[in-house]
């Protein structure tokens, strides 16, 4: 493989990195990583999906429109502004916004599944509800939560506030406290 090229593997998911100062550049090296791997796929005979197959420039200022496609498989693979990595949503900003709005999301449909058993009126105690919370609702909330350290405080402010509610419901808590 290229020296100027990181590749990434986790499971059957890939990622190739190419870090450059110029797009032309970065472009010019995605593509040769990506001719190595259909080298080494043909080789092989292990069969690519391409319709899964993405491809995002994450970069500072305004995004380019007119960046050059690169192909894979004879396709031209367009550029997305977003692409999930093993549950992970990466932005072009890298602001991970989107992804803290999907596990937010993702959050509060599970909350209402569990309502009944958490919620003010519950039989159950506080413990169980405490248990049923660690165990159901917080690896939603802290899944890749190593990014909140680069994440905007705002964004990690609604991953709080959504947790403070959550847990002042379970323990009949007025809002104020």
């Amino acid at each position: 493989m290229n020296n100027h090229i990181i590749n990434c593997f986790f499971a059957d998911d890939t990622a190739i990195l190419a870090q450059y100062s110029t797009t032309k550049f970065v472009i010019r090296n995605l593509q040769r990583g990506l001719i190595e791997i259909e080298k080494w796929c043909t080789l092989w005979r292990v069969l690519i999906n391409t319709n899964k197959t993405r491809s995002v420039m994450f970069r500072k200022g305004h995004p380019r429109n007119n960046l050059q496609y690169l192909t894979f498989f004879e396709e031209e693979l367009s550029w997305d502004m977003e692409v999930k990595y093993s549950g992970l949503i990466l932005d072009s900003k890298l602001t991970f916004r989107i992804h803290i709005k999907y596990n937010t999301d993702k959050f509060w449909v599970k909350v209402h599944v569990i309502i009944l058993l958490i919620g003010r009126k519950s039989p159950l105690s506080l413990n169980n509800k405490v248990l049923l919370f660690k165990q159901i609702l917080r690896p939603i909330l802290t899944y890749a939560s190593q990014i909140w350290g680069l994440s905007a405080k705002t964004h990690v402010k609604k991953v709080k506030i959504m947790q403070n509610k959550i847990l002042r419901i379970m323990t009949n808590a007025s809002w104020y406290i």
